[in-house]
C-alpha cells in the first residue's frame, strides 16, 4: 500500500461516502447505485509532483463520464501554519508532494478534523447523483408527523396541533404528534431539556412516511423538521401556501440609553 492509497483509505475506507471503494495507486473507485460509479484521485494542478487537489468525476457504468469537479485544498482548509518553522512565517497551502521517491505530506498533516471536512464536501457532491433505494409500500396505516408551531402561544398551538392530530386519525393514518407529549416531559424554559426535545422530534420525522405542515407560519424548529424530512426522502405535504417564516428577531441596538 502506497502512500497515497493509505490516505483515500483513511477517507473512504469506511464505505460510508464512496459504497464498495477499491483502492489502487492515486486513485479510489466505488458505487454510487447500479448505474453510477465515481472515481475520486489525487492530482495536481500546476506544480509537478504537487497533489493538491482531489478530483471526483461521476461515470455511467457504460456511457462513461457524468461530471467532475475538482477540490483544491487549499479552498477546503486554506493557508495553514507551520508552527516552529521559520521558513513557513505565511503558512502553506497543503498539498502531498513526491521528492527523491518519498511521498508525503508537504510541512502540515490534516488531522481528522480536516480530513472529516474534505470528507463532507465530497458527500455534498455526491449525493444528487446517488441511487435511493425504492420507498417500501405500506399496506398498513402510514405515520404522519404533525409539523406546526410551538412557540408564542404554547396553549393554543398544543390544542391547535391536537386537532389536526384528530383529523389525521380520522383519515386513517396515524398521527405522531410531538406536541401532545413532549411538553408535558420538558420544560421548554429550559434549554437542555428544550434541546433534547427537538433532538427527540428530528428521530420522530425519520420513523414516519409522511410529514405534514399545518397554518401559514413556519418557524426554526418547523424548518428543521422539513430539511430532515427532504433529507430522508420522506414526503412534505403543506396545507396550505404560501407560508411566512418565522426568523429570530434581533436585538435592539441600545445607543446613549435609548433604543433604536
Amino acid at each position: 500500500m502506497n502512500f497515497f492509497e493509505g490516505e483515500l483509505r483513511k477517507l473512504f475506507g469506511d464505505g460510508q461516502t464512496i459504497s464498495d471503494p477499491n483502492f489502487t495507486g492515486k486513485i479510489c473507485l466505488g458505487t454510487l447505485g447500479k448505474e453510477l460509479r465515481v472515481r475520486a484521485e489525487f492530482v495536481t494542478t500546476g506544480v509537478m509532483d504537487h497533489y493538491d487537489a482531489m478530483k471526483l468525476t461521476v461515470l455511467n457504468r457504460s456511457g462513461g463520464p457524468v461530471d467532475t469537479l475538482l477540490l483544491r485544498f487549499r479552498d477546503i482548509w486554506g493557508r495553514k501554519p507551520v508552527p516552529g518553522n521559520p521558513n513557513f512565517a505565511n503558512g502553506v497551502i497543503p498539498h502531498i508532494w513526491t521528492c527523491n521517491g518519498q511521498t508525503e505530506w508537504y510541512a502540515w498533516v490534516p488531522t481528522q478534523a480536516d480530513r472529516e471536512q474534505l470528507v463532507r464536501q465530497v458527500r455534498q457532491y455526491l449525493e444528487p447523483f446517488r441511487e435511493r433505494p425504492p420507498q417500501p409500500v405500506h399496506s398498513s396505516p402510514k405515520l404522519v408527523y404533525i409539523c406546526v408551531p410551538l412557540r408564542g402561544d404554547v396553549i393554543g398551538n398544543i390544542e391547535f396541533a391536537r386537532q389536526k392530530a384528530q383529523e389525521v386519525f380520522q383519515s386513517g393514518s396515524i398521527p405522531v404528534c410531538p406536541h401532545i407529549t413532549l411538553p408535558s416531559n420538558a420544560d421548554p424554559a429550559c434549554s437542555v431539556q428544550d434541546e433534547a426535545a427537538r433532538e427527540m422530534g428530528l428521530q420522530l420525522v425519520e420513523s414516519c412516511q409522511q410529514l405534514n405542515v399545518y397554518g401559514s407560519t413556519i418557524t426554526e424548529g418547523m424548518r428543521a423538521e422539513i430539511h430532515r424530512a427532504q433529507e430522508r426522502g420522506i414526503p412534505v405535504v403543506y396545507e396550505q401556501e404560501p407560508v411566512r417564516q418565522v426568523w429570530p428577531r434581533k436585538q435592539p441596538v441600545r445607543k446613549a440609553g435609548r433604543d433604536r
